[in-house]
């Protein structure tokens, strides 16, 4: 009789083990081709266009996964796991919202939260580590180990975030995005634990025993399935094509190598700066030349010396046509990933050495101090306007090219020629970034000029290439020297 009972029990609770198992193995999955493919391409890959949609499908499998977790401390009576459990659940879709709205993004202001969203989540997770430790849930003994593996990559990650704060003011670097790809890996392994809990859960008395599923659930989870490994199919492939091609130099800055010579600059504090000096045509030591200082965006962080290449701006004036019209300098710096030029508030800034490196090659080429000229898009466009923002003095002309500015700097650009660029529809830079800085320096006395594509999103190249003008302006200006 006890056998006869037995053969039902255990074939009505398997159907919810192995959905439990089958949607925690996915995230697995998901989690270490993330971990892999952010180790191969570095940062860029968070800038791919499907990387949002890849990091919400991920969460939505693991949502589905711990919604299993908790029916089955439900089932168990596990109270304690499962109230802790419910609001560390509900702290982390916040983040992931949070996170999702950011790099979609929604709207830039959200990422202010981030860092206290976080520690709420943090904290959530630390209690319900500790109640598969403390509590009942943890004569288990799967159980017990996944509380104390969270609860030790909780810790670290606090750590992680209040040493990011006090000690960098809570920008990343390279060590930190190092630390953290290591916790996320660990982090992707931890569903493993849980699938050993729910491949042994048949001996255990369950109440989700005591009634069959019905055939429109069945139905549901299968398509569930089928549906999270086909979108996962499909955007790992393509995010993983993106990622690919964005590791690779680009062919217009291969191209452009051959007609710049690569040079390390090192700072007064030992650290080094790669970049690539362009000589004016027919250079003559007895002449003055103006200097282009070119930003590359996102894609060309690196250390290769050759990604920065393919900005727009160096695609034009290495023009036959624009380098014997325009004879000039033109410098392309380099910088690696968890930097930045200045202007975003979660980056070490390299400013200081590429001023620095325009010091020295002022002394030692013939360049006209009164026409030195920054142009940069995103990333660069965020340091073009932090360089006239916080150099006053130094550059004649500025072009930023969909690039955020701080309008409390604007007092210190009246001086320079600006001419700025950005698209309407920009998801990546919202274009308020550049409305904002523009008014406050027609507030604050300056003149520059602004230029907004209507129904462009974050490149611009087409739209750029179309505009009449852009270089004679450029060339036209130089600063007044002080009497």
């Amino acid at each position: 009789m006890q056998l006869d009972l037995a053969i039902p029990l255990l074939i009505m609770i398997k159907p919810f083990n192995n959905d439990a198992i089958f949607f925690l193995g996915l995230s697995v999955g998901m989690g270490i081709f993330h971990c892999l493919l952010y180790f191969t391409v570095g940062a860029d890959l968070l800038t791919q266009d499907s990387f949002a949609n890849f990091f919400l499908l991920a969460n939505v499998i693991s949502s589905f996964a711990s919604a299993f977790i908790l029916r089955s401390y439900y089932d168990q009576h596990f109270k304690i796991a499962f109230v802790t459990g419910l609001i560390a659940f509900f702290t982390t879709l916040l983040r992931v919202v949070l996170v999702y709205c950011i790099l979609v993004p929604l709207t830039k202001a959200f990422q202010r939260y981030y860092p206290l969203i976080l520690i709420f989540d943090l904290a959530a997770t630390l209690l319900a580590a500790g109640s598969l430790v403390l509590s009942r849930a943890g004569k288990n003994g799967w159980l017990k180990t996944a509380g104390v593996s969270s609860f030790l990559i909780a810790c670290i990650t606090l750590t992680l975030l209040i040493w990011s704060m006090q000690v960098h003011g809570g920008r990343s670097t390279p060590s930190l995005e190092r630390w953290q790809l290591c916790l996320s890996f660990v982090a992707s392994l931890q569903p493993l634990l849980f699938i050993g809990y729910f491949r042994q859960l048949p001996a255990v008395q369950s109440k989700s025993s005591d009634s069959s599923q019905s055939s429109q659930q069945t139905t549901l989870l299968i398509t569930a399935r089928l549906l999270g490994v086909t979108m996962f199919l499909f955007l790992g492939i393509s995010l993983m094509g993106e990622g690919m091609r964005a590791i690779r130099p680009q062919p217009e800055a291969i191209a452009q190598a051959q007609f710049f010579k690569a040079r390390t600059f090192k700072g007064q504090h030992g650290d080094t700066l790669s970049y690539r000096l362009l000589m004016p045509e027919g250079y003559d030591p007895d002449q003055r030349y103006p200097l282009v200082v070119s930003l590359h965006g996102g894609a060309g962080y690196g250390t290769d010396n050759v990604r920065q290449l393919a900005s727009w701006e160096i695609q034009q004036l290495t023009e036959p046509k624009s380098r014997k019209k325009y004879p000039a300098f033109i410098l392309a710096p380099q910088i690696f990933h968890g930097t930045s030029w200045g202007g975003l508030p979660h980056l070490v800034t390299r400013d200081t050495i590429v001023f620095d490196l325009l010091r020295a090659l002022k002394a030692e080429f013939s360049i006209d101090p009164n026409r030195v000229y920054v142009v940069g898009h995103s990333l660069g466009g965020y340091g073009t306007w932090h360089f006239i923002g916080t150099r006053p003095g130094v550059f004649a002309a500025a072009i930023p090219l969909s690039g955020a500015g701080d309008p409390s700097l604007a007092k210190n650009m009246v001086d320079v020629s600006v001419w700025a660029f950005h698209g309407e529809t920009d998801r990546n830079v919202l274009v308020d970034g550049s409305r904002k800085v523009i008014k406050a320096m027609q507030q604050a006395g300056g003149h520059p000029r602004y230029t907004e594509f209507a129904d462009v999103g974050h490149y611009l190249n087409p739209s750029l290439n179309t505009t009449p003008g852009i270089l004679d302006w450029l060339f036209a200006q130089k600063r007044v020297s002080p009497p």
